[in-house]
């Protein structure tokens, strides 16, 4: 049995339980320990783009016949342009990835130029497998592009379908995404912002606003956004490589947005704020570049939760963020 289906198997018992009411002190310790047994294999050359300054060609057509106004002009993307479109998603190239495809795809998803069914498609392709988890178990590789981007135009998505006078994402559709979506979250660890000659990374900014999207859906359980939010908690807990180009801001007003909402999700805040003191109180710390990350990844976590203010915090995270706020920072 490889990784992907030990974790989703595993992942299957707790949303079922938490679901059913069964599940909350012990979900941080069960979740760790997902985390930790992940092993990450060498990086492995992705598969060639092919054909991506045809395809740039081609989306710059479309885009010129939808400006023009021309009521001859097909309303929405063929079928087999927008699948290979979306797999430019995948290039090294900025110009390919992201003010290419990303930016075009964005375009029509905003713009109307994507049947309903092609809606529906697309959400469903862009949280695949061989898409979102690209290259996930292995050390730091370009598929963090494709994994990026996908969802990047995701929350475009999300965004789209809050916006509809008809919603066009299924309760099936967005059960499948919180399912994804927690493994993407247990296992990833690529932290890069900005990368010379590439381009933007920024897996965790794109994150945030997926999740932040996610949490404003109409019909979503409260126990899948709790597990969500327990499943980031335990990757920030365990990343040892640095957020740095605004990352951090953007997760934690994601996560004080939610925390606002309901005591559940304060209490859960609190519970994993406490358990990431106590990582830090309990464990042997080994004088490394990554012991001393994962220190000030927290400082950073809590910092962040200060300059929010305290309107922004619930009373109790608000509260312990002050009183530990100066502990090894």
């Amino acid at each position: 049995m490889d990784q992907l289906q030990t974790i989703a198997e595993k992942q299957a018992i707790l949303l079922r339980q938490l679901r059913a009411g069964d599940l909350f002190e012990s979900l941080p310790d069960l979740l760790r320990a997902i985390r930790e047994e992940v092993t990450y294999q060498p990086a492995t050359p992705l598969s060639p783009v092919l054909s991506a300054d045809e395809a740039l060609e081609e989306m710059a057509a479309y885009q010129s016949r939808w400006s023009s106004q021309d009521q001859l002009a097909p309303a929405y993307l063929e079928d087999a342009d927008l699948r290979r479109f979306v797999t430019m998603l995948s290039s090294t190239r900025e110009n390919v990835r992201d003010t290419g495809a990303f930016f075009f795809l964005g375009n029509a998803i905003q713009g109307g130029h994507l049947s309903r069914p092609q809606l529906d498609w697309l959400t469903a392709e862009l949280i695949a497998d061989e898409r979102l988890f690209a290259h996930l178990f292995e050390e730091e590789n370009d598929g963090a592009y494709y994994r990026s981007y996908c969802l990047a135009l995701l929350a475009i998505l999300l965004n789209e379908n809050l916006s509809a006078d008809e919603p066009f994402l299924s309760e099936r559709l967005l059960e499948e995404i919180i399912g994804q979506l927690g493994i993407y979250l247990l296992v990833e660890k690529d932290s890069r912002g900005y990368v010379p000659e590439h381009g933007w990374v920024h897996a965790y900014t794109h994150l945030a606003n997926v999740l932040g999207l996610l949490f404003d859906q109409e019909g979503l359980k409260r126990a899948d956004k709790l597990y969500l939010l327990a499943c980031l908690m335990t990757n920030l807990r365990s990343l040892n490589t640095p957020l740095t180009m605004g990352e951090m801001g953007r997760l934690v007003g994601t996560v004080l947005n939610l925390a606002k909402r309901h005591k559940l999700y304060a209490d859960y805040l609190l519970l994993t704020l406490k358990l990431w003191r106590q990582d830090l109180v309990n464990e042997p710390f080994a004088s490394s570049r990554e012991s001393w990350q994962m220190l000030y990844n927290r400082v950073d976590f809590f910092q962040q939760i200060l300059a929010y203010g305290q309107e922004a915090s619930p009373a109790d995270v608000w509260q312990y963020a002050q009183t530990t706020k100066n502990y090894l920072s």
